[in-house]
């Protein structure tokens, strides 16, 4: 029998007045998520788990919701929920290879979901609870809450809209949702709404409204069809002159001689697509929006300059494909074959890459100090791992929880790229590696690059990039969103130190199963630090090397108990 060693992870929000007392779940900083009070403390040996706030270890015929809410109803006393039964509903249950069951359960108030507010029951392979994780509100359940909205959802959207200064062209028509938003101390029924838009400042803003008086409570910016076609094969040329194999497709239109090929590939039973389309260094207009024309030729070749960013685009979004679906058994972002979509040729000079919840979009770069960002195999890991997050962890886009979600997209770009540490290096411009920045981050050696002028003072004072908690960068909210990219670089460096020990490989088991098992919308650094163990214990064994390894890196980063 396996051992089982349960971490303690699920944590209340309380108000209360008391050396436990902290704000919100959902309101959480990188500072005061340490304030957080620990419900339950786990540990195993060979034989079960024993609970050691006094629960009792309980085996159960089904390892399903209902018994796992009636577990965390029978101990609530203990583990200091308020009334899980009444409020905790199921969104998703799944085995996985361990043989391990894993119950996602959200917090409810009247019914409406509470943001941020996520528990996750796992089972152990023999039935029995094997540990909790993620984030339980008390505020929320203790406030009094009218949660009947007196605005519209139409109404919502249209002051979201104004909020973040929306153009009247939309990509997508915003996603509206009532909920319950813990912010600074007081308790909001809430819509929810998601814009999302292009320009030379694209967003994917998430604004939340009050429902009642039509206030900004808060808002940040998470930017983070060929019918009857034919598998073929076709070849391209990728930015830097490689020569790529692509698996494409091609059509015949009726009264028309010859094929048109399309770099869409439907060749891998069970995914929908992979797809890769032309933006034509358009910026979105009325007429013009995502994902844009799919990449078409009369010619199986796509070997011209113009090709060339779609040609990585390609090749690099199937690599990726493929290394999630080979390595973790995942097929494509959202695990049941969902079509990748990537655009190329994104505006004019534009130096970035991004994930706007529901695709890839790359610039051409300024040819200075980018080129276009698609020639990188790691930049599309980066984002497309992105996409894997939103659809496990759901890690919210700001401080400690936006730095984890920050993290894993670089550290998986790391290890499906796997000739180094560093992240971006192949699309960057002459100007950029001769001014000394020939990446754009490192997992080896983050603090060989400076942070913007604008950071520096809340650090340590070098205003270089952080490799460990005492050189953490302590940013608001209008600063990088609190320091997803900056602080991201500590559990980067943590990573790059455990890889060093166990291999790449190793590495991304462990760090997969953390992020898709065990970590929640919430999740802070000490949260990872007990999800990624508890991980490699999973995998490899209480006590093994792979486990050691893991708790030395993050030892190594300052992400102790």
């Amino acid at each position: 029998m396996k051992k089982h060693f349960v971490i303690p992870m699920v944590l209340t929000a309380s108000l209360v007045a008391s050396s436990l007392a902290a704000p919100s779940a959902s309101a959480i900083t990188a500072s005061e998520s340490e304030n957080l009070q620990t419900i339950t403390s786990i540990k195993g040996d060979k034989s079960k788990p024993v609970f050691v706030t006094g629960l009792q270890s309980q085996n159960f015929s089904k390892t399903d919701a209902a018994n796992a809410v009636n577990f965390l109803e029978k101990n609530k006393g203990k583990l200091g929920l308020a009334n899980p039964k009444t409020n905790l509903k199921e969104t998703i249950t799944e085995k996985d290879e361990l043989g391990m069951t894993h119950v996602r359960l959200q917090q409810t108030k009247n019914g409406i979901p509470v943001e941020g507010a996520e528990v996750i029951v796992h089972y152990s392979d023999e039935g029995s609870v094997d540990s909790v994780s993620g984030y339980y509100n008390n505020d929320a359940e203790a406030a009094y809450l009218n949660t009947t909205a007196s605005l519209s959802k139409n109404e919502a959207v249209t002051l979201a809209k104004k909020s973040v200064n929306a153009p009247g062209v939309l990509e997508y028509d915003p996603v509206t949702d009532l909920v319950v938003y813990p912010f600074n101390g007081k308790q909001y029924t809430a819509y929810k709404v998601n814009v999302n838009f292009l320009g030379k400042e694209p967003g994917n803003w998430f604004v939340y409204i009050d429902a009642k008086s039509g206030k900004v409570i808060d808002q940040y910016n998470g930017l983070m069809h060929v019918e009857d076609a034919r598998a073929t094969k076709g070849s391209g040329t990728g930015v830097k002159g490689e020569h790529r194999n692509l698996h494409i497709a091609h059509k015949n239109f009726k009264g028309k001689t010859g094929s048109t090929f399309y770099l869409k590939d439907i060749s891998h039973p069970g995914l929908k697509a992979i797809s890769t389309y032309d933006f034509k260094n358009e910026w979105g207009s009325e007429d013009f929006d995502l994902p844009g024309v799919l990449y078409s030729k009369k010619s199986a070749a796509f070997n011209d300059e113009y090709d060339k960013p779609a040609v990585d685009a390609h090749y690099n979004s199937e690599k990726v494909y493929e290394y999630f679906l080979n390595e973790h058994g995942r097929n494509s972002i959202d695990g049941e074959g969902m079509e990748i979509i990537s655009t190329v040729h994104f505006g004019e000079d534009y130096n970035n890459a991004f994930w706007n919840g529901r695709q890839m979009t790359y610039g051409d770069g300024d040819g200075l100090f980018f080129i276009p960002l698609s020639a990188s195999l790691d930049v599309a890991a980066h984002e497309m791992t992105h996409g894997v997050t939103t659809n496990t962890a759901g890690l919210l886009y700001r401080n400690e929880s936006g730095a984890l979600n920050e993290a894993f997209s670089d550290i998986f770009g790391a290890l499906v790229d796997e000739d180094d540490w560093e992240v971006g290096e192949d699309a960057m411009g002459q100007d950029a590696i001769d001014s000394g920045r020939p990446s754009l981050r490192s997992l080896s050696e983050p603090d060989k690059y400076p942070v913007g002028a604008a950071y520096k003072d809340y650090g340590d004072g070098r205003g270089m990039y952080p490799k460990h908690m005492n050189e953490f960068y302590n940013l608001p909210l209008n600063l990088d969103n609190g320091g997803v990219h900056i602080n991201s670089s500590i559990i980067n460096h943590a990573a790059y130190l455990t890889g060093e020990m166990i291999g790449k490989e190793k590495l991304g088991k462990v760090y997969y199963r953390a992020l898709t098992v065990y970590l929640t919308p919430n999740s802070n650094f000490k949260d990872a630090r007990k999800a990624l163990i508890q991980s490699a214990e999973d995998l490899y064994g209480a006590g093994s090397a792979e486990a050691k390894a893991t708790e030395d890196g993050l030892n190594g980063v300052g992400i102790t108990e």
